[in-house]
């Protein structure tokens, strides 16, 4: 993959970096982990790939998760998850918020002024999802 984001940075720069996240997080070199992450959803954000940086996010949130970053955490998850919803994969995106639901419970508080925006953002989402990806798809028609 190293070759192909040489010749084409565009399409494989963020996929790179994402895939030398992971492998730091396996060898616990924890900071270089997080900052690799950080690379790869800067360029998903970049080259407008829009499913690539709701993966790089979702798995920063895991990432997080376990180095018990749990309060960063879920900005990236609420951030994969927004993300998700805007490509389109709503079964992916429920899925999330299923997960998020389990591990935190509730969602967390953040702070205490950001936690009703953040909750019913995301709760308006979750009940508008279907209504939103049946406007899309017959708008797309």
């Amino acid at each position: 993959i190293k070759k192909w984001a040489n010749c084409s940075e565009w399409n494989f720069s963020s996929k790179l970096k994402l895939l030398e996240a992971e492998e730091a997080f396996c060898y616990d070199d924890n900071d270089n982990a997080k900052l690799l992450y950080e690379k790869a959803i800067s360029a998903a954000r970049e080259h407008r790939l829009i499913n690539e940086e709701a993966l790089a996010h979702e798995l920063m949130g895991h990432f997080l998760l376990k180095t018990e970053e749990k309060d960063i955490a879920i900005e990236h998850f609420i951030q994969a998850h927004e993300k998700y919803e805007t490509w389109g994969a709503v079964a992916k995106s429920n899925a999330l918020f299923g997960f998020v639901r389990q591990v935190f419970g509730t969602l967390p508080v953040l702070g205490a002024s950001d936690a009703p925006i953040i909750t019913s953002s995301i709760n308006m989402n979750v009940e508008n999802r279907n209504k939103n990806a049946w406007k899309r798809e017959f708008n797309d028609v």
